[in-house]
């Protein structure tokens, strides 16, 4: 009887054993974060043509100029369109190719809402591209590797990848026939051949992103370019083109001599970022030939932009009576909140290790830095004044943000509006917010770890026979993004916002895209850590920490339950909680993004 037990046991244990491997394979398998958004966007457009099987809302107008497209006739125009035709041109090729696989008697909104569809089957491929390259060479100076840092595992990188592309703002669009999608996918191509170095790519990209949304020429140009001038600066010699002495400190981490102050996040002040803007300035005046002629692919698309911009007459192409471009600082308080809201699963060790000291934290809730602290008054003081200044002067609430209660956005502002001091209130939540989404650029420790870097127990020995430590985990800790990046990030952010007077969610959907890419970072950290990776897993309870925090990133498995909990309530609301207008009787009205 004992020995059948034990056989039952073996038995039981070989199958768990077996079952782990291949679900170890599968979170290890580059298809696994494709297979599974082709399933959830296939559901999802399944019961959006099911329950929505005619045009909503902005997809009226989207339809008619698709269907004029569709009829050859290009030089018409829909005066309620804002933005380029490339979405019509989009559903041209893609109805071009179905069409050699099947008959298409008449084209409706379902066939059109097939194209988002077919981005959404290509995002999960861009971002694990652009996410690979943008963690392995994370300040964009060394050469690429294709190892991936020893902390982070092909699991983490397939869960990362589908959690960005599981964000609800994005993964809603999936199946209705809006712009944001195709937009948001080329602006990642564009940085993808960017971090390649192909420029004459990079320039076809950025274009076709173009074609899509024009606000996205702050990102394949000012952003990207932002990005090269801090590269040319950072590899430039000592002496500047004219001659004269430049500025010159050592780059955190690197041993190249670099003209111009730029510290990483997680060691910067709030000087820091000052004086880095300030000197970038300088060196950029000081070496303006040399720059001009690496940014020879940059500059183009941004002359091309002006060429539209001339020939239109404006930034938008229809409506422009409602569309006209003011300066809106308040959206730039907006994106923190907003940035917050959706990944507060991220960002939450952050807020604990600036209120809790991490040696009362346990492990898996550590950043593994105890430079996250709150900003001192003398900084949080002046800058939380100049908020309630730009909430005071410059707050815009655009007719149609009050007009319309089919957007989240419109219960938002009513809340913010109900009493006249609630915006005011709202300030130090913007700051809090601000100080977190920004202090995430730092990431987490060991980012950076070159792929073959070991940990011996015998002395390095340099070429001047001179005895060095060896590498150890705090020696490298301080890894993550300088401040350029962050400085070039609020460029690009600011310019495609502030210039909008309408408040809309899928305005910041590139912006937290970019964000999100640059956040990534490998977790737990810290020697333990390391250790427990390297040990061989014997029970059941051991197997679970592992996948749940030991050997793997917390916060990712947060995520993904936030996004698929808000993903859920967003599309059932959206299919199940229609309503109607007492002026429309008999037309359903849904709650959207």
């Amino acid at each position: 009887m004992s020995e059948s037990i034990l056989e039952m046991e073996n038995a039981l244990r070989k199958d768990f054993d077996r079952s782990m491997e291949n679900l170890q394979w599968l979170a290890k398998s580059t298809f696994t974060p494709w297979i599974i958004i082709i399933t959830l966007s296939t559901v999802w457009h399944h019961y959006v043509e099911k329950i929505v099987p005619r045009p909503y809302l902005d997809e009226f107008f989207h339809v008619q100029q698709a269907e004029l497209y569709l009829q050859g006739r290009f030089f018409e125009w829909h005066p309620k369109i804002t933005t380029p035709p490339g979405l019509y041109l989009a559903s041209l090729a893609y109805l071009a190719c179905l069409s050699l696989f099947a008959v298409i008697d008449q084209v409706n909104i379902v066939d059109l809402r097939r194209t988002n569809a077919a981005a959404a089957v290509l995002f999960p491929c861009i971002v694990k591209r652009v996410l690979k390259r943008m963690v392995i060479n994370y300040d964009d100076l060394a050469p690429l590797d294709r190892t991936l840092p020893k902390l982070w595992s092909p699991a983490e990188l397939n869960h990362a990848t589908l959690n960005i592309c599981l964000f609800p703002p994005l993964f809603f669009f999936f199946a209705l026939y809006y712009t944001d999608v195709w937009s948001a996918f080329l602006v990642l191509v564009t940085i993808e051949f960017h971090l390649k170095k192909a420029m004459k790519s990079m320039i076809v990209a950025g274009i076709a992103a173009l074609f899509f949304r024009q606000t996205n020429i702050f990102w394949v140009s000012i952003y990207l370019g932002g990005l090269q001038v801090v590269r040319t600066l950072r590899r430039a010699p000592e002496e500047s083109n004219h001659g004269t002495s430049t500025l010159s400190m050592k780059a955190a981490g690197s041993s190249q001599v670099c003209p111009i102050h730029d510290p990483l996040v997680v060691t910067a002040s709030f000087g820091d970022y000052v004086g880095t803007m300030l000197l970038l300035v300088v060196a950029a005046v000081g070496r303006f030939r040399v720059l001009i002629r690496r940014l020879k692919s940059y500059l183009l698309l941004l002359g091309t932009f002006g060429c539209f911009v001339i020939w239109n007459g404006g930034v938008v192409l229809g409506d422009k009576e409602n569309h006209v471009p003011s300066l809106h600082l308040v959206q730039m308080l907006y994106i923190w909140p907003y940035i917050m809201f959706f990944s507060f699963p991220i960002l939450y060790p952050y807020i604990l290790n600036a209120i809790i000291p991490q040696k009362y934290l346990p492990q898996p809730f550590r950043t593994g830095s105890t430079r996250h602290r709150f900003p001192r008054l003398i900084v949080a003081l002046p800058t939380m004044a100049a908020m309630l200044i730009i909430v005071h002067f410059n707050t815009i609430v655009h007719p149609f943000t009050l007009a319309d209660n089919r957007h989240y956005t419109f219960y938002v502002f009513r809340l913010l509006l109900r009493h006249p001091a609630n915006k005011y209130l709202a300030v130090p939540i913007y700051f809090v917010c601000a100080w977190t989404a920004i202090t995430a650029f730092g990431g987490l420790p060991n980012v950076q770890t070159p792929p073959e870097l070991e940990f011996p127990d015998k002395l390095e020995v340099s070429k001047s026979n001179e005895r060095l430590p060896p590498p150890t985990r705090e020696s490298i800790q301080d890894r993550g993004h300088h401040v350029s990046v962050v400085l070039m990030w609020l460029l690009a952010s600011s310019l495609s916002t502030v210039t909008a007077p309408l408040v809309e969610p899928r305005y910041f959907i590139v912006p937290w895209l970019i964000w999100r890419l640059h956040v990534a970072s490998p977790w737990p950290t810290g020697d333990e850590a390391y250790k427990k990776r390297k040990r061989k897993i014997r029970t059941f309870r051991a197997r679970c920490k592992a996948i749940l925090y030991e050997r793997h990133d917390h916060r990712l498995w947060l995520e993904t339950l936030w996004f698929l909990t808000v993903n859920w309530g967003t599309c059932y609301v959206f299919l199940e909680w229609g309503f109607e207008w007492q002026q429309e009787k008999g037309k359903v009205q849904r709650f959207m993004w």
